[in-house]
């Protein structure tokens, strides 16, 4: 059941839906509403899915600033002003804004003129706007930015990483932490398991607009010890390397330093990882398991772009399973539940 109401410890608006809604998104649940003609519902929806956009576009501007502010301060004033300008805005050139819909565009033309002599017979202008391709258009104002920014943070950090080594993102992530991540999880341990679900979806639903439909859809289910959420596809890290299912835009080019070629702890000790991706292992494992001894929110990272994504969130941080821990380096509590998972494998769980 859809539950979307003000929550006292995020001080706003919250989704906190029963399991069997919470990973269907919040577009999907307004068109629900307008065609139901449940206008105080539908409008509160839109309002809360405008909102979930919102939070994500200004944290990946924030992120992206940081990173500028890292690149300047790092090269210092003897630094070619050019080539780090050059550096910052080329994301904006070799962006393929359009491409793929404007060939499907052309085919769908050459493929109609082919059915008929009158490619535009029976078309018609509606007398009145449509709220639901209303809703739709604004769901695409924030998505084809978010790709873009999304994108920008991964050249940045390539950029980073080729000019000052792969020890120079870590560094550049850790500036940017309490802005981005710090904040947003600063009163985490007061939320309940539920709500701290509900956040976790929040951001990667209509933040990040995840799913094969790139509408905000995740899969959340109860494990007992932990609740569990599963993108298919997962709406940033895995669009950048997936590529857009929606447009069939391709995955983003990577260059010779797009990726780790030394293995990290905050790289769950692989090489390969994009370095966008690389925030994840930092921000929920590896730096709050050095700060307070538990990780925040692990997850499992999976080396095929096709595979699901998968994040949980323990009832009960003390009862987080032992496999989540060596990855990132951070020493396992004696008392952590072991089940003969091994943290090697892509799919530790079995799943």
């Amino acid at each position: 059941m859809v539950k979307l109401e003000h929550n006292a410890v995020v001080n706003r608006m919250l989704r906190v839906d029963d399991l069997d809604t919470l990973g269907v998104s919040t577009q999907t649940l307004a068109e629900e509403a307008i065609r139901a003609g449940r206008v105080d519902d539908a409008a509160a929806l839109v309002d809360y899915f405008h909102q979930e956009m919102r939070i994500m576009h200004t944290i990946m501007r924030t992120w992206l600033t940081d990173i500028t502010r890292y690149m300047v301060a790092r090269g210092g004033p003897s630094d070619n002003a050019g080539e780090l300008a050059t550096a910052l805005l080329d994301i904006w050139r070799t962006y393929p804004l359009g491409e793929a819909l404007r060939e499907r565009c052309k085919e769908a033309i050459r493929a109609t003129a082919a059915r008929t002599d009158s490619p535009a017979e029976g078309l018609s202008v509606l007398a009145g706007e449509d709220p639901i391709a209303l809703l739709d258009q604004m769901r695409l104002e924030f998505k084809y930015p978010h790709d873009v920014l999304v994108a920008w943070v991964q050249d940045l950090l390539t950029t980073v990483a080729a000019r000052w080594g792969e020890e120079a993102v870590l560094e550049s992530i850790l500036q940017t932490h309490q802005s981005i991540w710090g904040d947003r999880y600063e009163n985490w341990a007061k939320l309940t398991p539920h709500e701290k679900l509900a956040l976790t979806v929040e951001g990667m639903r209509g933040g990040h607009f995840s799913g094969e439909r790139r509408r905000g859809d995740v899969t959340v289910r109860d494990d007992g010890d932990r609740l569990v959420m599963v993108m298919e596809l997962c709406g940033s890290g895995g669009v950048l390397r997936r590529g857009d299912p929606e447009t069939g835009r391709p995955p983003h080019p990577l260059g010779e330093h797009g990726v780790n070629h030394e293995p990290h702890d905050w790289t769950w000790q692989k090489t390969g990882i994009h370095w966008y991706c690389s925030h994840c292992a930092i921000a929920m494992e590896w730096l709050p398991g050095r700060q307070r001894g538990r990780l925040l929110r692990p997850l499992d990272h999976v080396m095929d772009p096709d595979a699901p994504c998968t994040w949980y969130i323990y009832k009960d941080e003390d009862q987080t399973r032992a496999y989540h821990y060596p990855r990132t380096g951070v020493p396992t509590p004696p008392d952590a539940p072991d089940y003969g998972e091994d943290w090697h494998l892509e799919y530790p769980s079995g799943f």
